[in-house]
C-alpha cells in the first residue's frame, strides 16, 4: 500500500513537471500561472505546491529527467564499447539542440545551477542550493565519458574526474547564457573550444601527442 502511494506521488509529480514544461516551452515562465499548470496537470493548486515550491522547480525536474535519459543512453553505449569521443559528441549535440530550442528557458536553469542570473536577464528568483540537484545530475552525465577516457589512458590517472565534470558543466552553461549563439552549430563550436581548454591539463601526454599528429 505504501509502495502504491509512493508510485502515485511520483507519477503525479512527473505529470505536473511535464505539463508545466509544455506550457513553459510555448509561452515562457512569466506568462504561465500556477493555475494554468494545475489545470493542465489535473491537480489542485494546493497539490501543485505540495510537490513543487515554484515554477522553476517544475522546470528543473523536467530538465533533470531529460538529462538522466541522456546519461542512460551514454552509459549503454559506453558499456557496449562505443568510442567515448563519439558518445561525448552525441551527448553534447543533444544538449546543444535542447539549449537552442528552449533558449527562452535557459536563463532560469542557468541561474539555478550557477546560483546567479545571467547579466541583464530577468528570470524568477531562486535560492542558493535550488539547482544543486540539477548540477549534480548534469555532472553525472559527463562523468561516465571522462571515466571511459581515463580508462583508455586518454586522461591522466590522477585527474579528478568529479571536479573536471563540474567545471565542464559550469563552462557549458555559461556558454549558453553568454555566447549569443544563433544555432546548434555555434553552441557546439563554443563548447568544443571550452572543452579543449579545460581538458588541456587533464589529457595524458600520449593522448595530446596523438591529437597533434591528427
Amino acid at each position: 500500500m505504501k509502495v502504491d502511494r509512493q508510485e502515485q506521488d511520483e507519477a503525479r509529480r512527473e505529470r505536473i513537471a511535464r505539463a508545466a514544461f509544455e506550457l513553459f516551452a510555448r509561452s515562457g515562465l512569466d506568462a504561465i500561472s500556477a493555475q494554468d499548470i494545475a489545470q493542465a496537470a489535473y491537480v489542485s493548486r494546493t497539490n501543485l505546491y505540495r510537490y513543487f515550491p515554484s515554477k522553476v522547480h517544475m522546470l528543473l525536474a523536467h530538465f533533470e529527467k531529460a538529462v538522466q535519459a541522456s546519461r542512460d543512453d551514454a552509459l549503454e553505449r559506453l558499456t557496449a564499447g562505443a568510442n567515448p569521443q563519439l558518445v561525448w559528441d552525441k551527448v553534447t549535440a543533444r544538449m546543444a539542440d535542447l539549449g537552442v530550442r528552449y533558449r527562452h528557458l535557459v536563463g532560469a536553469v542557468g541561474q539555478a545551477v550557477l546560483g546567479a542570473p545571467p547579466e541583464g536577464a530577468t528570470v524568477p528568483a531562486t535560492r542558493p542550493g535550488d539547482g544543486l540537484r540539477t548540477a549534480i545530475t548534469l555532472a553525472a552525465l559527463v562523468q561516465p565519458v571522462l571515466l571511459a577516457m581515463q580508462a583508455q589512458g586518454r586522461l591522466r590517472p590522477e585527474a579528478n574526474v568529479q571536479m573536471l565534470s563540474a567545471l565542464l558543466v559550469d563552462a557549458f552553461i555559461l556558454a549558453l547564457l553568454h555566447g549569443g549563439h544563433r544555432d546548434q552549430r555555434d553552441v557546439l563550436r563554443d563548447w568544443q573550444e571550452r572543452f579543449s581548454l579545460l581538458m588541456h591539463g587533464a589529457l595524458a601526454p600520449e593522448a595530446t601527442a596523438r591529437d597533434q599528429v591528427r
